[in-house]
This record gives C-alpha cells, sequence and structure tokens, in this order.
C-alpha cells in the first residue's frame, strides 16, 4: 500500500524518544516507529471496547451455563427418582442378601471406572454372573 506523506508537529523529547527506541521497536525509520506506535494505541484503545463485548460475552455465556445446569439437575433428579423405584421393585421381588448386594455394588463401581461410565444393557446380561 502506497503511504501519503504527511507533516506532523512533535515536541524535541518525543523526537528524541523515537529516535533512541528505534531498535527496540525493530524499525529503521522514525515514520515507522510513529507509525507502529499509532497502531499500538489504536489496538490498545479498541482493547477497552472488546473488555465491554468480553463482558457481554461472559454474562450471556453465564446465563446459558446457568440454564443447562437447571436441565441436567432437572434431569438428574428423574433419573435418579427412576431408579430408586427400580430399586425397590427389584427389592420386593428378588431375595438378595447382603453379601450379595455388597458384590453387585464393588462389581458395578468397578464396571463404571473400566468403561468411563458406558454401560449397555446387553452387556450387563451377557457378564451377568456377579461371582466373576
Amino acid at each position: 500500500m502506497k503511504k501519503i506523506k504527511t507533516g506532523t508537529m512533535l515536541l524535541p523529547k518525543t523526537i528524541k524518544m523515537c529516535d533512541d527506541n528505534l531498535k527496540l521497536a525493530n524499525v529503521k525509520s522514525r515514520n515507522d516507529f510513529i507509525e507502529k506506535a499509532i497502531l499500538f494505541y489504536v489496538s490498545y484503545l479498541n482493547s477497552s471496547n472488546n473488555a465491554y463485548i468480553n463482558d457481554i460475552l461472559d454474562k450471556t455465556l453465564d446465563s446459558k451455563f446457568s440454564l443447562l445446569e437447571d436441565r441436567i439437575s432437572k434431569t438428574l433428579f428423574k433419573q435418579s427418582v427412576e431408579i430408586n423405584m427400580l430399586n425397590h421393585i427389584i427389592a420386593t421381588i428378588s431375595d438378595l442378601d447382603q453379601e450379595t448386594i455388597n458384590l453387585l455394588r464393588k462389581k458395578s463401581i468397578q464396571e463404571v471406572k473400566e468403561t468411563t461410565g458406558k454401560i449397555s444393557l446387553d452387556e450387563v446380561v451377557k457378564n451377568s454372573d456377579i461371582t466373576k
């Protein structure tokens, strides 16, 4: 892109700061230094707008996560009720002693850990011998 020549008035100490920091800014001329400084400053000014956008985004995400948390909590509650009902049904139709229940619990914990919670009914039926 072609540069446009423009005049700028600077204090002598500002010109000295430019000249003293050319190497540090990794530029070869005062003009490049000033251009780089302007781009940096404009970016800095716009970052305050980014803070505003970030704040809005943060509030929006908090709201969405809160809704998600509520939905998951309600679903987990419903599942817990259903599982508890199944436990009562199984308890009334089976004659399991405490030792067998403890074996089932240990086996279930082990299976859940090994499968990271992904257990299908087919697998449980296939491996239903609790003495394994």
